[in-house]
């Protein structure tokens, strides 16, 4: 018979017990430091698709096409009289009005695409969340800022081009005018 006494037990290495402890320690920090993070993005991520995401996003946008070419009219007008056309006359009126249709289909559009946006990102963020849950690598998201900015810049290149093709057609009212009165006076 076998006389063997039994009582030997095997000792971890210190290597593997050290290893052990690390990996508990990392773990901990883990819970305590990303794993708050992780709820938050899942938090803003499920926030994205709310009322209040929508409404920053488009009204941001939209007072800051606004203000594009409010910040432009001053000088618009000024042209305008230089080129011959009376402030109480219909013609101004006119363009006026014309400013304003386009100032308000480029708050309407800018809005638009920001809420459009506003969605694309909300769902990117959701599926940055299941790819992370997955254990996947996720995207990118270009930031909120960085998208408005881009929106702004297309909007300002609108506004540039609205002021333009109406103050050509300032120059072309106020020739005829001038010339109009010119061949009343004459004749």
């Amino acid at each position: 018979m076998c006389g063997g006494g039994g009582g030997y037990e095997e000792k971890e290495p210190e290597s593997k017990t050290a290893l052990a402890r690390q990996a508990a320690n990392a773990l901990k920090r883990y819970g305590k430091v990303f794993v708050p993070l992780e709820n938050a993005f899942i938090e803003d991520s499920l926030n994205s698709f709310g009322d209040d995401a929508y409404g920053d996003a488009m009204g941001q946008t939209s007072t800051s096409i606004a203000k594009m070419y409010e910040d432009k009219m001053p000088a618009y007008t000024k042209q305008t009289f230089a080129g011959g056309i009376d402030p109480t006359s219909g013609a101004y009126a006119g363009k006026t009005d014309s400013i304003m249709a386009a100032k308000a289909r480029s708050m309407g559009e800018g809005a638009a695409n920001a809420g459009i946006r506003q969605t694309d990102n909300a769902y990117a963020g959701l599926q940055n969340v299941v790819k992370a849950g997955q254990g996947l690598q996720t995207d990118t998201m270009q930031g909120n800022v960085s998208r408005m900015n881009d929106q702004l810049a297309l909007a300002g290149t609108q506004a540039e081009s609205d002021f333009a093709s109406r103050s050509n057609t300032a120059g072309i009212a106020g020739t005829v005018a001038g010339v109009t009165a010119n061949q009343t006076l004459g004749a």
